[in-house]
């Protein structure tokens, strides 16, 4: 008995998933677009992005302008020319859509998008962090010293 209704539901699914698929003819079908199929994408594999660059990530949020941009150097470009830009986002082509920069007046949350490339503005990277000065080589450890540095002076006891 179990059989039979086992063999019933099996027959059921792959009647449905014909229906799905349009086998029927009264489904409407439409082409498939490859996931992730970028233009770009191609041509950057072999392209390494530069460090103020987050390469497969979006930012949320913040969005005050949206503009049609090539790559994302274009995107980053304009938003250190904008004063009220804290940070950007590049969404390469895909499909029908073209290419966008999205200027952030925030930081915003961060997700993975494979056809993302974000960043912060370079004039906010400045402000925080600073110019980032070249460290200084590390001197020479005096041999008569211990590895942990000098002793200091033992505190005086109370009488």
């Amino acid at each position: 008995m179990r059989l039979a209704t086992l063999i019933a539901a099996a027959c059921l699914g792959l009647a449905a998933s014909a229906h799905a698929d349009g086998k029927d003819g009264k489904t409407l079908s439409v082409p498939p677009i490859a996931p992730l199929e970028a233009t770009g994408a191609m041509q950057e594999a072999a392209y390494t992005a530069p460090p103020s660059h987050e390469p497969n990530t979006y930012r949320f949020g913040a969005t005050y302008s949206v503009t049609d941009t090539g790559t994302a150097l274009i995107c980053e470009t304009a938003c250190d020319g904008d004063a009220s830009c804290k940070a950007w986002s590049f969404v390469d082509t895909y499909g029908a859509s073209p290419a966008r920069c999205e200027l952030k007046a925030g930081q915003g949350r961060k997700e993975e998008n494979p056809l993302a490339t974000s960043g912060v503005a370079t004039k906010l990277k400045t402000a925080t962090l600073g110019d980032m000065p070249v460290p200084a080589p590390a001197p020479a450890a005096d041999p008569g010293q211990l590895r942990g540095g000098v002793t200091p002076e033992p505190f005086p006891s109370l009488p």
